[in-house]
């Protein structure tokens, strides 16, 4: 392999992926096997700027993309939100990067208009985006900038969050955040 600067960075980024997994395992048995010592879990939105994705997307314009439910941002207008399509089944999701024990997802639902789509909505996780296992359902139907906290039955494991409504409808939501477990220092 030839050490210059591109294939040296693709290196020394592998090494640190490899590290920090490597780490999060030690650190997940140590919380495991030694309760109390100075280590503990705490809760963590996991989503903020992650990999995302819809079922489609509300015209071609950047305004409506999957990745503005992860942005940090909860505008009041028209724009910068998850929007897709009228469609059955519609559907977003983020890819948290890694494993987590998922304990809850939190939705902010759109200030001005069409908050009653929000309802009949699954909250599943899973290793990848065809092995799912539902974490919550919303029965709705939401109000106008609605905050909803939706725990999952008992926490969950996965790399994958998705939310989708049951119906033919639009998916139309400001932001989204998963809360994981991680581990915490003293």
């Amino acid at each position: 392999m030839k050490c210059d600067d591109s294939n040296l960075q693709k290196m020394m980024d592998y090494v640190n992926l490899t590290i920090t997994k490597q780490t999060h395992i030690l650190q997940d048995m140590l919380v495991k096997n030694c309760p109390g010592r100075r280590m503990n879990k705490c809760v963590e939105n996991v989503s903020y700027k992650k990999s995302t994705g819809q079922s489609s997307t509300l015209s071609p314009s950047a305004d409506y993309n999957s990745s503005h439910g992860v942005d940090g941002l909860t505008p009041s207008g028209y724009e910068h939100m998850i929007h897709t399509n009228t469609e059955k089944n519609p559907f977003w999701w983020v890819n948290l990067g890694r494993e987590y024990l998922v304990e809850r997802v939190e939705v902010w639902n759109r200030e001005i208009c069409c908050a009653e789509r929000t309802r009949n909505m699954d909250v599943t996780v899973g290793p990848t985006l065809n092995d799912m296992n539902l974490c919550a359902h919303y029965k709705g139907p939401s109000q106008k900038g609605e905050h909803l906290v939706l725990g999952c039955t008992k926490r969950m494991r996965g790399r994958y969050v998705k939310l989708q409504i049951q119906g033919t409808v639009a998916l139309n939501l400001l932001e989204v955040k998963v809360f994981a477990l991680k581990t915490c220092s003293n």
